[in-house]
């Protein structure tokens, strides 16, 4: 009885430790996924912006409309920042002085990054960042900007006196 009791504690010792390198396993891979990875022929870029919202991880890099890379990762910097990551292929040459804009597919389609190349000769390299950048622009806040002008124009076309 005693054979049977230590080969019972050796099995299930033996599979605590299965559970545990499992786990170790599982827990490494999705760290691994969760940092930016280069894969070959890319370059990792970065850009900085206020707001970035319905921009998320994966979503598309495009130049002239065409996918050139996808967002890597998205977090806030030190002083409320987004600071997002670029994984872009090396293919493209992008001037330093380029900027990346945040677009919408439409009216309320799918938000994207578009790169806009600069004309500088000197060309990003891996790890460069964005100097220059732009915030998605919000329907309602696109509103609340037609509205305002449509008040200024009333304003300065109503010139009736009581």
């Amino acid at each position: 009885m005693n054979l049977r009791k230590t080969y019972k504690q050796q099995r299930d010792f033996l599979a605590g430790v299965f559970l545990v390198a499992l786990l170790v396993f599982v827990l490494s891979f999705s760290y691994k996924h969760n940092v930016p990875q280069k894969p070959l022929g890319s370059m990792l870029l970065y850009a900085t912006y206020s707001k970035a919202d319905g921009i998320n991880i994966g979503s598309d890099v495009r130049l002239a409309g065409v996918k050139v890379g996808y967002v890597g990762t998205s977090k806030l910097d030190d002083y409320y920042h987004v600071k997002m990551s670029f994984i872009i292929t090396e293919k493209v040459d992008l001037p330093i002085d380029s900027a990346a804009i945040i677009e919408t597919d439409g009216l309320i389609g799918n938000k994207y990054i578009e790169l806009l190349p600069g004309a500088d000769e000197e060309m990003m390299q891996s790890g460069s960042h964005f100097l220059y950048t732009q915030d998605v622009l919000l329907l309602n806040e696109l509103l609340e900007r037609f509205l305002d002008w449509m008040r200024v124009k009333k304003g300065i076309l109503d010139t009736t006196d009581d």
